[in-house]
């Protein structure tokens, strides 16, 4: 596993076929959110958060088509962190790809604290009050070394080992949903003793939806895999797409089950359907209340699937974290060429080495999965939005560019990608967009190596990205005098500002990105002539 310098050229093996790539998709997606979001969208909603779903599902596949397009335009590793490098320059580069490389390198000890919280069903030392004890900490220390070294060897045993867990958790925790399913009782569809089928109104449901759609995360996988897929023009589009749409039956399976049960004691009145979410392990109170026969076998398989579930998202997304550390090193030079080595299995092996460190730092300060949870959420979504942008600034400056998928009406489709991905940010909470837009701020000190290494930063790169550094304090802005902190701007009034302000940067951000580009196109012919 020694290191080689790779140059220019990329040795990253193409190894990933199309179930590969899904089984990425899918294992991301059904991570931890598996063992609680099913369970937590009927609180929230009541039975209609079955509906918040598909709600979802049309909300985020308009998002998916934006990466569907690009990832196989320009398959490249770590590619989120490439394009609007490449549309609107250094400035919303970095803006873009630092936070896309926290918010991934987050959820390895998210998804690892998320492991070690249901072991402590069966051994409560590793955890209390809370946290990880000291002892629940090193056993997280140990189950992430163990993916480090997986991601030394080559692509391929990468992707099948997650084939192989991907398919374990999936299958296995459908038994006990199908267990459950037996004791359905079709009166909780719309039980007027208990709230009828949306017992809190267009709110619960909007509330609902917001859940549901964090539930989704993840199925860009594909186009950070990308440069080691075998037929990327065809096998990312289809990985996609198949991912969302098994995961929304799965997921819409798994609260039809838990729905089913509900009259059992779990909610007595309208008012006690928020009560879920005090539930510590849903399922397995699902399962108690029913009086199964062998309630405590199926327990067993809840706790082990859900332990499968979150150690395969620490599996997916740390690579995905190394790749777009390679990317930020190799396309948008905003790290050493140190982190675009690879080793001779073809893996990013010093970004990994990074990404391993980060983590260890995050577990260090965060030991709980509640208390880390939407940072890395919000981190990873600020990277969504500028993509969008993006798509519609190669279409105007590269027309004539190869594109294996087109996005459908994209003069349409593109801005409203970029209204949901703001409106996804902004839902998660003041606290979370002020720590994420903070932590997204940060790493403008990478432009102070791109400036010094590279050959200074231009006028044009901070013009081509000055909107998205403005687009950041604005959504911040509202947040902080929103209904989620101040309540200054009242509900549904700050989603309408939010959605009003989209359009005014997203048409800003095209705009820079096409002069930027045609400023580059014009300097590069002058230099060839």
């Amino acid at each position: 596993m020694g290191v080689e310098n790779t140059g220019r050229e990329s040795n990253l093996r193409k190894e990933l076929g199309v179930w590969s790539l899904t089984f990425l998709a899918i294992g991301a997606i059904l991570g931890p959110a598996v063992a609680y979001v099913p369970a937590y969208v009927l609180a929230y909603s009541g039975p209609s958060g079955l509906l918040s779903w598909l709600s979802a599902f049309i909300m985020l596949f308009i998002t998916a088509l934006v990466f569907v397009e690009l990832g196989t335009m320009w398959p490249k590793a770590g590619a989120v962190a490439y394009y609007p490098y490449r549309s609107n320059g250094a400035l919303a580069g970095v803006l873009n790809g630092w936070p896309a490389f926290i918010g991934y390198s987050l959820i390895m000890p998210a998804s690892l604290t998320a492991v070690v919280e249901y072991l402590s069903f069966y051994f409560p030392s590793l955890y209390a009050n809370g946290v990880l004890t000291y002892l629940g900490v090193i056993v997280a220390i140990i189950l992430g070394v163990i993916v480090f070294i997986i991601h030394m060897y080559h692509i391929g045993i990468l992707g099948n080992i997650n084939n192989a867990l991907t398919l374990f958790k999936a299958l296995s925790f459908l038994i006990p949903l199908i267990a459950l399913l037996a004791y359905f009782n079709p009166i909780n569809l719309n039980n007027p003793k208990i709230g009828g089928f949306a017992p809190f109104g267009a709110p619960g449901f909007f509330a609902a939806t917001t859940a549901t759609v964090f539930a989704y995360l993840g199925f860009r996988q594909p186009v950070n895999y990308a440069e080691e897929v075998k037929n990327p023009s065809k096998d990312i589009p289809l990985a996609i797409m198949l991912a969302l749409i098994i995961t929304m039956i799965y997921y819409m399976i798994e609260s039809l089950a838990f729905l089913g049960v509900v009259d059992r004691g779990i909610v007595t009145s309208a008012s006690s359907w928020s009560s879920i979410t005090n539930l510590a392990y849903p399922y397995v109170t699902a399962i108690q209340v029913t009086k199964m026969p062998a309630a405590n076998a199926f327990i067993a398989i809840i706790i082990i699937a859900a332990l499968v579930a979150a150690y395969t998202d620490a599996l997916i997304y740390y690579g995905s974290a190394a790749r777009i550390g390679y990317a930020l090193a190799k396309y948008d030079r905003m790290l050493p060429q140190l982190f675009t080595k690879l080793n001779r299995q073809g893996m990013p092996f010093y970004s990994n080495i990074l990404v391993f460190i980060v983590g260890l730092i995050y577990l260090a300060l965060f030991p709980s999965f509640a208390s880390v949870f939407l940072l890395f959420t919000d981190a990873v979504l600020i990277s969504y939005a500028p993509a969008a942008v993006s798509l519609l600034v190669f279409r105007k400056v590269y027309p004539n560019e190869h594109r294996p998928f087109r996005m459908p009406m994209a003069s349409i489709l593109a801005p409203i990608a970029f209204i949901v991905s703001t409106l996804l940010i902004y839902w998660s909470g003041w606290q979370a967009v002020e720590i994420s837009v903070i932590s997204a701020l940060v790493g403008l000190f990478l432009l102070y190596f791109y400036n010094k290494y590279v050959g200074g930063i231009k006028k044009e790169e901070i013009y081509g990205g000055l909107w998205l550094l403005i687009y950041l304090l604005a959504l911040m802005a509202v947040a902080y005098f929103g209904s989620t902190n101040l309540n200054v701007i009242p509900s549904p009034w700050d989603t309408v500002v939010v959605v009003v302000l989209s359009i005014i940067f997203f048409y800003w951000g095209y705009y820079s990105g096409v002069r930027y580009n045609m400023a580059l196109l014009k300097t590069t012919k002058e230099t060839k002539q």
